[in-house]
């Protein structure tokens, strides 16, 4: 029946967490609801204890979403870079839930401190982590397929069709995430933005310098007029040898890449494993006069880590 514990707490965290983001996350939806309504009777005067009520939930919200809006206005757009269907207070609530969750998993297995302290540090990663994880494999997709979509831009000027119809045929031929994008574009200029407006919010949720260039091209010939079907040929060749170099590149450093995820993952796995097979003898290390092993060891798995990415870092 032991096992059940961390499932009971587990829960009692989330229902807990669930409840603070209604609590504080209903306000705002019912606020934007009623600014839609064209017009709307005077409001009456609330009694004190409403007002009361208002504050109480304003200081909670304050309180769980303190970090500044533009904070959350940058962790926004990392979410959609990686194409989270998650707001920001949502993720905010989700991190500090998975490390309260590991903090008590530490507590309960090993019934001491520093393990719980030290799975909590490590949750608090995790979700970064998994963030940039899923950024850097929809980039990668959007990289890949650029090629080929300018291809298609370039087929359909070249046959008379004009942008953004051009974007729709992309929005309908390639798979995602390039269609996905491309659609957004094409909504966003028929809800009355101009086509640099809007492919200057395609930037910013793809962050690729690649679909910048195209960007800033599409924006000069906007402006001054050309042969934009010449342009993105000639750009398109330069991506698609850049794309295959690069492709060149990460077979050839496969092996080092790996080899350095396993070393540095692998005394995080045994270290685990002896602090769930023997508590005791590994806490030893812990102790005020050995704590400077596991310190400089960390260390020093950090800068290797760091020296073999800047190694095998592309710079194309």
């Amino acid at each position: 029946m032991l096992w059940m514990i961390p499932l009971l707490i587990a829960g009692a965290v989330l229902t807990f967490f669930v409840g603070v983001y209604r609590l504080t996350g209903t306000e705002a939806k019912i606020e934007a609801r009623l600014e839609s309504v064209p017009s709307a009777p005077m409001p009456r005067r609330k009694s004190k204890d409403e007002r009361e009520y208002d504050g109480r939930r304003r200081g909670l919200r304050s309180f769980v979403l303190g970090p500044s809006s533009a904070y959350l206005e940058r962790l926004t757009i990392e979410l959609t870079r990686a194409n989270l269907k998650l707001t920001a207070s949502e993720y905010l609530l989700l991190s500090i839930g998975l490390v309260g969750f590991s903090f008590l998993i530490g507590m309960v297995m090993t019934r001491r401190v520093i393990p719980g302290i030290a799975l909590a540090a490590l949750a608090t990663q995790l979700p970064r982590f998994y963030l940039r994880r899923l950024q850097n494999q929809r980039l990668k997709a959007f990289q890949e397929q650029l090629p080929d979509v300018l291809n298609l831009l370039v087929s359909s000027l070249k046959a008379g069709y004009g942008l953004l119809h051009a974007m729709e045929m992309v929005a309908q031929e390639m798979p995602d995430p390039s269609a996905e994008e491309f659609s957004k574009v094409v909504r966003e200029t028929a809800l009355g933005f101009s086509l640099p407006e809007a492919l200057a919010h395609l930037v910013r949720r793809v962050d690729s310098d690649d679909l910048e260039l195209i960007a800033t091209a599409i924006s000069v010939q906007h402006e001054v007029g050309g042969n934009l079907a010449e342009i993105l040929e000639t750009i398109s060749n330069t991506i698609r040898d850049r794309v295959r170099i690069k492709g060149e590149i990460n077979v050839m450093t496969t092996q080092q890449r790996v080899t350095g995820y396993i070393l540095s993952a692998m005394p995080f796995i045994l270290g685990t494993i002896l602090l769930i097979i023997n508590p005791d003898y590994m806490m030893t290390i812990f102790q005020p006069r050995w704590i400077f092993i596991p310190g400089t060891a960390l260390g020093m798995m950090i800068l290797g880590n760091w020296m073999i990415r800047r190694i095998l870092k592309q710079e194309l």
